[in-house]
């Protein structure tokens, strides 16, 4: 009998365990609904400011993302800018100071800044998008409880993303890449929720390679359906003479 009434209070317990997980599904649009993804499909162009500090030094930047592919982000530096333009097609990096200070952008670098132009992200119709999405658990971060999903790109990259589990906010990803033969561990943590418009955005983001720091992000405006000129986004023009080009 006391065989029977503990195997009872254990499938009570499991089952009220079980009860507090959430189904993929309902943890997706609890995620859609707080990053108000409906209202997202009727923005059509983003600009990002912010800073960004690497190594002890502080930079501003500029991000530009227009419907429906193309992103440019500009990081001025001693009087000279840094680029990344992708376009939808084609893309290029852009750094002043080097003998070679206009490079195209490899196949793989393409498919990273594709990425990037989703203006709802990966986990929205992921289906659709040729993603796989899987929940893997519900675990603690800090002392926050999260719901963790394992999204594999239809390039088979994988990238795990970190859900709150009250608030339905991401509070981090997770990816591995292997980088010169050597596998690297990225995680950035999201933090500093604030409403911008009609939208909740992470104004602070921390990006940790194998374990240690190398870059903070602290976002100080947002603006949503701006004027943003195609031009933007061409092939930039560069001098002959490296160390000079405006970033214009």
């Amino acid at each position: 009998m006391k065989k029977i009434t503990l195997l009872l209070v254990a499938a009570l317990f499991s089952s009220a365990v079980f009860a507090q997980y959430l189904t993929l599904k309902e943890i997706l649009d609890g995620y859609y609904k707080v990053n108000n993804v409906e209202k997202m499909k009727e923005v059509n162009t983003v600009i990002v400011k912010g800073s960004s500090t690497n190594m002890g030094q502080t930079f501003p930047f500029t991000i530009y993302k227009k419907r429906p592919d193309k992103f440019r982000l500009e990081v001025p530096i001693q009087g000279t800018s840094m680029l990344q333009i992708y376009n939808g097609d084609k893309g290029w990096i852009v750094t002043p100071w080097t003998s070679n200070p206009l490079k195209e952008m490899t196949a793989k670098q393409l498919t990273g800044f594709k990425k990037e132009t989703d203006f709802e992200g990966p986990l929205y119709n992921w289906k659709q998008k040729g993603n796989k999405v899987v929940l893997m658990s519900k675990e603690k971060m800090g002392d926050t409880d999260v719901y963790q999903l394992k999204l594999t790109s239809k390039d088979s990259s994988v990238t795990y993303y970190y859900i709150d589990a009250k608030k339905f906010v991401l509070l981090k990803t997770k990816s591995v890449k292997n980088i010169k033969g050597q596998h690297v561990e990225t995680e950035k943590l999201f933090s500093n929720y604030r409403k911008e418009v009609d939208f909740l955005f992470a104004h602070s983001i921390k990006v940790i390679s194998n374990g240690h720091v190398n870059q903070t992000m602290e976002i100080t405006s947002v603006k949503y359906n701006a004027p943003v000129d195609d031009k933007l986004f061409n092939k930039p023009k560069v001098p002959e003479t490296p160390g000079v080009y405006n970033g214009k």
